[in-house]
């Protein structure tokens, strides 16, 4: 085992011991998160960060009850402090809709305090931070959730299993969303800024 994976067993295995019920049944997103750290560190790479007293500001879109969230984040900190050798302090914000269980949140964010955190309660398909504001955004398995239902689907209760007309309809709003979640982050983003996303998708055989 390399000294890189002995290190985010550790960091999966600390965090996981905080608890909330998303928290405690999210090791598939977990696991994506975990398999995407290489993007996520070349994306870092090409982030031009200036040495000053300003903060580092990071937002997570869809943090849930923040367990995977703060595993993230924490990735993206410990990479900028290794590589950017940054003295800047880091604000986090952190993105989810108004009903997300945030006491949970609060309350793994209040058990490590590597980082100054903040909520965030809009939907991120409308503008949640000022404009030229944001140094990096993240996301992960999140965004695959549409701002809205267009239809009901007849033979099932997941949008991938919808035919012809109905199937059609989910990509539109797709489509929308995702150009409306990108339209938003490019308002918030800094020149010069990142923004990190996995996302769900299927390839060409379904």
């Amino acid at each position: 085992m390399t000294d890189r994976n002995q290190t985010i067993e550790a960091k999966s295995s600390e965090i996981l011991n905080m608890g909330g019920s998303y928290n405690s049944n999210s090791l598939p997103q977990l696991s994506v998160i975990q398999s995407s750290i290489s993007f996520i560190e070349q994306a870092i790479d090409v982030l031009d960060i200036v040495p000053s007293s300003f903060p580092i500001i990071i937002a997570d879109f869809g943090s849930s009850h923040g367990v995977n969230s703060m595993y993230a984040i924490k990735t993206i900190i410990d990479y900028i402090k290794r590589t950017k050798k940054a003295e800047n302090s880091f604000l986090v914000i952190h993105n989810d809709l108004p009903t997300n269980d945030w006491t949970t949140l609060f309350n793994v964010l209040n058990q490590d305090r590597t980082y100054f955190g903040l909520s965030n309660g809009r939907s991120f398909y409308e503008q949640c931070l000022p404009s030229n504001f944001l140094t990096i955004g993240y996301s992960s398995t999140s965004i695959h959730w549409l701002s809205q239902k267009p239809c009901n689907i007849s033979n099932h209760c997941y949008f991938l299993f919808a035919k012809d007309e109905e199937l059609a309809a989910f990509k539109t709003q797709a489509q929308r969303d995702y150009a409306q979640f990108l339209e938003n982050r490019s308002h918030e983003l800094i020149k010069g800024g990142v923004l990190i996303l996995t996302i769900l998708s299927i390839d060409e055989e379904g």
